[in-house]
């Protein structure tokens, strides 16, 4: 399955969405993603069933507003290397967010998330932004989140582009101990870095079979 939360063009703020042969389709009364998630797997697939047989909004997936597919409660915990840092709930954000200003140096990857008893039930990419003192800013996820059970491959390799020259590029193993069963409910693995980059670059992010998404650095639309 895969799912995203989306911000709906007929007001109401931020919806989940079931995503079915490029569209996004949400059925009535569909509880927020956060709280689907934590039904387990089963309650996630009838709840997708139910908003693509019943869906009351239809939107083409490159048409969406993507928020962040979770939002966490919690620090996330994220992996760089061989160094561990918490990122705050209040700088995640979605892939269609403005990136923040200072941001200069990108490291991209997964992040897992529990779904119900699932420790690593689905998967979504992540990209943290850090400033030119390393100070992180800014973790975008998404835009779209896949149950572990729809994936093919056992592992990723995300990369990361300007301008179409590669300038980043990593592997993550999804079935990584840290990933299946690290701290928290949302974790990260990001073995992608990016060089300095600078206002205006378009940056590409693509890790594989969990999707991909492009951002300008330092947009504020």
């Amino acid at each position: 399955m895969r799912w995203v939360t989306y911000l709906s063009p007929s007001g109401g703020g931020a919806r989940a969405g079931a995503l079915d042969d490029g569209d996004v389709m949400s059925g009535p009364g569909t509880p927020p993603l956060d709280r689907l998630l934590e039904g387990g797997l089963e309650a996630l697939r009838e709840a997708h069933a139910r908003a693509v047989d019943g869906a009351i909004e239809i939107i083409v997936e490159p048409e969406t507003r993507m928020c962040s597919p979770v939002a966490p409660g919690e620090p996330v915990a994220v992996r760089l290397g061989d160094r561990d840092v918490e990122i705050p709930p209040e700088l995640v954000v979605g892939a269609d967010d403005a990136v923040a200003p200072e941001a200069r140096v990108a490291h991209v990857g997964v992040a897992a998330i529990t779904v119900g008893e699932e420790r690593a039930g689905a998967y979504t990419p992540a990209c943290l932004w850090l400033d030119a003192e390393g100070v992180a800013v800014q973790l975008s996820l998404g835009p779209v989140l896949t149950t572990a059970d729809e994936l093919t491959e056992g592992s990723v390799e995300p990369n990361t582009s300007v301008d179409d020259v590669e300038n980043g590029r990593g592997r993550v193993d999804l079935s990584d101990p840290w990933l299946t069963s690290g701290p928290g409910r949302v974790r990260a693995r990001l073995p992608a870095v990016t060089p300095p980059l600078e206002a205006d670059d378009e940056l590409f992010v693509d890790v594989g079979e969990l999707g991909s998404f492009e951002v300008r650095v330092g947009s504020q639309v």
